[in-house]
């Protein structure tokens, strides 16, 4: 049996949680975003925040040609979501899971999911990507990006390539930063919870004559909740999933300019690249950054022209079964120009063009690089136009030229149109292609006699047909969705062939029905909820999908004057059995989890003015399940996996000055 490794630097972080939860800080100012701003909103507001993500300008999610939602800051609070991981598992259409190799790690739209690398879905920072060539992670992101520095997050189902570029396959999600105060405002949070949680988070800003800010910083892990199962060579053993980052982000605005960073260092449990007790490191280190450079300029009443210089490094570490890790870093360059214009009050046209550099760099010197230095120049160009036809029609088309550096080029197109013809109904008929283009790990890996890249892969395609009747009043908001994709050419395993490569493989089809809701009763209670039935069907040799077909998910929550509760139920129903030759774990079945998070304003007690202090307590997974989810086809063993900690509770304060 293998013993839980000593954790370092978790009591440090836990006295700071500590400290902050008994730290009461007194102020004057008034907090640019108090509990209560919800009250303060009418209900057709509420419903009506506008979306960026979907045509790269602000529109009503009503008139947006993408199926899409959005998050508000208010909502996620309401909730208690913890982390971005936590936030997209209450989504519509979208499971979320681990895999051996990294916690929280995965979150797949409408079905999509077959190994545990997540390559399609792009995640943005203010409509910027947040790309990484070597090996495509998102969970860095998912794990640490603190929920305090975002306004909202923004959420398309489907296809995003046309504007986009790579990645935004079946997926993206936008993540807003938080509007800068007007005055100075700042807020510390602290919280504790079982499995030796802590998390502790500085948020804050402000504007300073032309100047405005706003960051945060962030520590989070846990000394990890039990994982034990039988690994891939059937030997039972027992781990603690530990995990530690810290994170931080800063929005900067002057002007006309714009600047966004954001940077993580992730120290969390993984089994390794085979799920082996065996593996002599249980564990992996990440470190990300991004940045964003950004100038937008008005050159006529209605043209405008936007620069961008977009920065990704990724230095990453990975258990194997060898006695050196396998280390992995990149770093990328975007350089993008965008002109926006609008001819007319009816037509809006979008023009762009970005050249990428992409390349690795040397991994420490303890550790092996497995892929040997590579330099590749992506380009693309792309063009949009939308044009309202009266006040009840709306037209869409777009294409993208893009070429991989790898010598192969491509067009992609979206088509759309809008029906309003009443005052409260509308249709959105939707056509949609996306690309994912492979990453150095496919192309270029160098690990012989166990795996090689292949150069003459091709980028894999989507084609996503939508359509949505979608109702909504001041109250309201409503809409059943059918969908169907077909994606091509899929990098699999090669194994015929020694060593072992890339490939691409064939078809695989996704179609489906989705139905979500959201009403307020009030300003100060709302309902919410979702629906997905989906069926998949893939050619042979592709590996199948671990997604179940059925997934339902709804929420209710209620404020008053002294604080909220928040309760969300989560159903994923039976996941399908994906074939292993060592049956040792429980089989996979449906997952139920219930969260109940309750908010208070404690400033009478803390004598501060009101909405300053507030006392937070959550409880995630009331029903205690503990199932076990499926293997992934590419390993094949064990046949399943541990889904989810039991019953976890958490506690803590958060304070406004």
């Amino acid at each position: 049996m293998r013993s839980a490794p000593e954790k370092k630097g978790a009591p440090a972080a836990q006295w700071i949680v500590l400290l902050l939860m008994s730290t009461v800080v007194r102020g004057d100012s008034v907090s640019g975003l108090e509990s209560n701003d919800l009250y303060n909103l009418s209900l057709e507001q509420l419903l009506n925040i506008d979306i960026s993500v979907v045509s790269k300008k602000e529109e009503t999610l009503f008139e947006a040609p993408g199926v899409a939602v959005i998050v508000p800051q208010e909502e996620w609070n309401l909730f208690g979501d913890r982390t971005l991981f936590g936030l997209m598992q209450r989504q519509p259409s979208i499971y979320t899971r681990s895999s051996f190799v990294f916690s929280d790690n995965l979150a797949g739209f409408r079905g999509n999911m077959s190994t545990h690398a997540e390559m399609h879905t792009l995640i943005l920072i203010n409509n910027r990507p947040v790309r990484e060539s070597a090996l495509g992670y998102n969970f860095p992101l998912y794990m640490a990006y603190p929920l305090a520095a975002l306004e909202s997050v923004e959420i398309i189902r489907g296809p995003g390539s046309v504007l986009y570029g790579t990645n935004a396959f079946t997926g993206v999600v936008n993540l807003k930063t938080r509007r800068i105060p007007e005055k100075p405002e700042w807020t510390l949070s602290g919280m504790g919870g079982s499995y030796g949680y802590y998390q502790g988070t500085f948020a804050g800003g402000g504007r300073f004559g032309s100047l405005g800010l706003f960051g945060t910083f962030q520590s989070l892990g846990q000394q990890g909740e039990p994982y034990k199962m039988f690994d891939g060579l059937g030997v039972p053993g027992r781990d603690d999933r530990h995990s530690r980052n810290f994170s931080g982000t800063l929005h900067l605005s002057y002007e006309d300019f714009t600047a966004d960073v954001f940077a993580a260092d992730i120290d969390t449990y993984s089994m390794g690249v085979m799920p082996f007790w065996s593996n002599p490191h249980h564990e992996s280190q990440t470190s990300r950054l991004f940045s964003n450079l950004g100038w937008r300029h008005p050159l006529a009443d209605s043209v405008e022209l936007e620069l961008n210089l977009t920065y990704n490094q990724q230095k990453d570490s990975l258990s194997s079964p060898a006695p050196l890790k396998i280390g992995t870093n990149s770093e990328d360059w975007l350089g993008e120009v965008t002109l926006y214009a609008e001819p007319s009050e009816a037509l809006n046209l979008v023009f762009g063009y970005l050249k990428e550099r992409r390349r690795n760099f040397r991994a420490d010197k303890d550790h092996f690089q497995s892929i040997p230095p590579y330099k590749y120049y992506p380009q693309s160009a792309y063009a949009q136009a939308d044009y309202k036809l009266g006040t009840w029609a709306k037209f869409i088309t777009g294409t993208q030229w893009n070429e991989s550096g790898q010598g192969r080029e491509d067009f992609v197109f979206r088509h759309g149109l809008i029906l309003t013809p009443f005052e409260r109904w509308g249709v959105k008929l939707l056509y949609g292609e996306a690309f994912r283009a492979p990453v150095a790990m496919e192309s270029d890996l160098y690990d012989p006699p166990i795996l090689t890249g292949n150069p003459n892969l091709e980028p894999e395609t989507i084609a996503t047909y939508d359509a949505q009747l979608f109702y909504h009043t001041e109250k309201t908001f409503a809409a059943l969705t059918v969908f169907q994709s077909t994606i091509e050419k899929l990098i699999i395993y090669d194994t015929s062939v020694s060593p072992w490569s890339y490939m691409n493989g064939g078809k695989q089809t996704f179609k489906g029905l989705e139905f979500e809701w959201k009403h307020y009763l009030s300003p100060r209670w709302q309902i919410l909820g979702s629906y997905l039935h989906q069926e998949n069907q893939a050619d042979a040799g592709l590996n199948p999908t671990v997604v179940p077909e059925n997934m339902f998910k709804t929420g209710t929550a209620y404020e008053w004057e002294k604080g909220s509760v928040g309760i969300f139920l989560t159903h994923f129903g039976k996941p399908p059995q994906v074939d292993s030759p060592l049956n040792v774990n429980p089989n996979p079945k449906a997952v139920t989890l219930l969260s109940v998070n309750l908010q208070i304003d404690i400033s009478d007690w803390t004598g501060m003015k009101k909405g300053r202090s507030t006392l937070m307590l959550k409880g995630e997974n009331l029903l205690n399940d503990k199932e076990f989810a499926p293997t992934f086809a590419y390993t094949g063993t064990p046949n399943s996996f541990p889904y989810c900690a039991g019953r976890t509770f958490y506690a803590g304060v958060k304070i406004t000055f």
